[in-house]
């Protein structure tokens, strides 16, 4: 490997690591103020789910980590080689009551938008599932 090509891969890895605590500090900044306000008017705000993207020559795999969603919940949508996967995560039915003291899992709608795939092919659902927490969907290439 070129000192250049190792630059790149360096430049490359901090600038997802940067996109990251970027989404890390959304999803802070989100749950601070709905725990403090407990409201919202308008568009409701959304968390970020963390994701794995694996390609092979024939299909992508988008791995989301969802835990605590139900797969009725998830709606995803593929459109201009974007993907977007989107639902709600709610309250678990045993914490209705009482006062809120610590909250690090965020809750609520999500929504996570990545892309675009595929210089020189289309993509296209060919399945989902959620198991363990982690919603797997395969996205076929049509080259």
């Amino acid at each position: 490997m070129s000192s250049q090509d190792w630059e790149l891969l360096i430049w490359q890895r901090a600038n997802a690591l940067l996109r990251q605590a970027e989404r890390i500090q959304r999803n802070f900044v989100h749950i601070a103020v709905s725990s403090q306000y407990r409201v919202s008017h308008g568009r409701s705000s959304s968390w970020e789910p963390p994701i794995n993207v694996v390609e092979s020559d024939e299909v992508l795999w988008v791995i989301v980590a969802i835990p605590g969603v139900r797969q009725d919940r998830v709606q995803i949508l593929l459109e201009d080689n974007y993907v977007t996967i989107s639902g709600e995560r709610p309250l678990p039915e045993c914490c209705t009551e009482g006062e809120l003291k610590i909250w690090e899992v965020p809750l609520g709608p999500f929504e996570r938008r990545i892309g675009p795939f595929g210089a020189g092919y289309s993509l296209a659902v060919e399945q989902t599932s959620i198991r363990d927490g982690l919603l797997v969907i395969e996205l076929r290439k049509n080259l």
